[in-house]
């Protein structure tokens, strides 16, 4: 895979300075040409950045899975839903941000979807922690080919969960797993 076999600055800089310049040229593109943007078109240039850090997750969880040993079995039913729902959250949580930002300009509050947003928003937490163990526990196993425990990943834990600070330690460990194999 193409992004395991990159250093830690590369990584780095295409998984999350890359995106989020793509999208301010975009947006500065569009402003410079008068262009008014619908919502729909303003939530996918908002949620470029947040898109690729998890389609970048999603694709590296796939691949630490494909390597576990035999004797491990880890079901990723709940890695690809959870992946899943924070795809369509993160489009759902940018649009409906643009349009509660547009009510208060307006003069109006739409409490409705304030009210619908937070469960989906803690829900959507709740999934990130799961991605975020999963990764960990997922890594962890690979590199020692066994069962591990909190004790073992929580550091793995860590570094997923403070992306884009972690990428510094783990693409390392990832691309020296990739190397390994190949």
């Amino acid at each position: 895979m193409f992004l395991l076999r990159l250093r830690h600055w590369q990584a780095f800089l295409l998984l999350f300075i890359l995106p989020f310049l793509l999208q301010q040229a975009i947006l500065a593109l569009l402003s410079v040409s008068d262009a008014r943007l619908g919502p729909a078109s303003a939530m996918l240039i908002d949620a470029i950045p947040a898109t690729v850090f998890t389609l970048w997750m999603w694709r590296v969880g796939i691949w630490l899975f494909r390597r576990l040993p035999e004797s491990i079995k880890i079901t990723p039913l709940y890695f690809h839903l959870s992946t899943l729902y924070i795809l369509l959250y993160t489009l759902l949580f940018v649009y409906t941000l643009a349009v509660v930002l547009d009510s208060v300009a307006g003069g109006t509050l739409p409490l409705g979807m304030l009210i619908l947003i937070l469960p989906m928003h803690l829900f959507a937490t709740f999934v990130y922690l799961y991605i975020v163990y999963f990764m960990a526990r997922l890594l962890l196993s690979v590199e020692e080919q066994r069962v591990v425990d909190f004790g073992a990943y929580a550091g793995a834990y860590f570094y997923f969960l403070l992306l884009p600070l972690g990428i510094w330690f783990l693409q390392p460990r990832l691309r020296r797993l990739h190397l390994l194999e190949a």
